[in-house]
């Protein structure tokens, strides 16, 4: 795991203990054989989207890749900070101590990023000639290269994010529920039209965030160069039911925007009435003061 003292905003990348000298002539053991090694995950869904440039200018150390989707750090070999611009930030066998300083730096650079909406935690195993696989706690690799750590922290950081979808959906799904309650009991709804039409607009917000990160269910480009990263992703894909939660979401909003459709056209209905009454009271005042007139005289 990287060392406490690998503060990716000071550029500060060297081991907690250096390593002991090596007498002259002496030659050095060789390093153990591990047959087995464990790195921890950790996804964090902080905000709706992230302006990963600017995330760029906070860190002096230079980046791995800076591209419109994602940001790659390398803090020390092996250990990785992903930034995602659809707000999700990556930690691979990154040490506590560098996350929360990491994730301090972003909050002071965005004060509207509270604590993580969502998170997730992943192990990856490496195991020599072992067979790629993943299951719902893990993923077993037989080797350990940065387009493997890339992949699942791209899954996983999906993952978090269909998952502040889904607590955002049913959130609006609670709120129309209430809704639904009072016109089941009393006929009708104490919202007014333009509370439904910002609630309308809430909807359709949620949606058009949902459709933009539709390129995220895309395969990424290593996969059509690799069929080992291709199999990878696509068992990860399934592990996290990624595409069949997406596809959960997206029915629940079309539901939750008919729904709020249907009590437009109820509220608009109920002004039309209003209006015509108020016409109609006009029509009789008018009247009324007319045969006044014609009594007078």
């Amino acid at each position: 795991m990287c060392p406490p003292e690998v503060v990716l905003p000071d550029k500060q990348i060297f081991p907690v203990e250096s390593a002991p000298p090596v007498r002259p002539h002496a030659k050095p053991a060789p390093a153990p054989v591990r047959e087995m090694e464990t790195y921890p995950f950790n996804a964090l869904h902080l905000t709706e989207a992230l302006k990963l440039k600017d995330i760029a200018k906070l860190f002096d150390l230079k980046p791995q890749v800076l591209n419109p989707n994602r940001l790659v750090y390398e803090l020390a070999p092996d250990c990785f900070t992903i930034f995602y611009n659809f707000g999700s930030v990556v930690f691979f066998n990154v040490d506590e101590v560098v996350q929360r300083t990491t994730l301090e730096r972003i909050r002071n650079f965005s004060p509207g990023i509270g604590e993580p909406a969502t998170r997730d935690t992943f192990i990856l195993e490496v195991a020599r000639k072992a067979r790629n696989t993943v299951t719902f706690d893990k993923v077993v690799v037989d080797r350990l290269n940065r387009d493997k750590i890339e992949l699942i922290s791209l899954v996983l950081s999906q993952s978090t994010a269909l998952e502040f979808f889904e607590n955002k959906i049913e959130n609006i799904l609670t709120r129309l529920a209430v809704i639904t309650s009072d016109l089941e009991s009393a006929g009708k709804t104490t919202l007014s039209e333009k509370k439904i039409n910002q609630f309308i607009g809430q909807a359709m917000a949620a949606k058009q965030k949902l459709i933009g990160t539709l390129y995220l269910l895309e395969k990424p480009d290593e996969t059509w160069e690799s069929k080992v990263l291709d199999d990878l992703h696509q068992e990860a894909t399934m592990m996290f039911e990624l595409k069949d939660r997406f596809r959960t979401i997206d029915y629940k909003l079309k539901t939750i925007q008919e729904n709020l459709e249907l009590l437009a056209n109820l509220t608009t209905n109920r002004q039309h009435l209003r209006l015509e009454w108020i016409i109609i009271a006009l029509i009789v005042m008018e009247v009324a003061l007319f045969g006044y007139e014609l009594f007078l005289k």
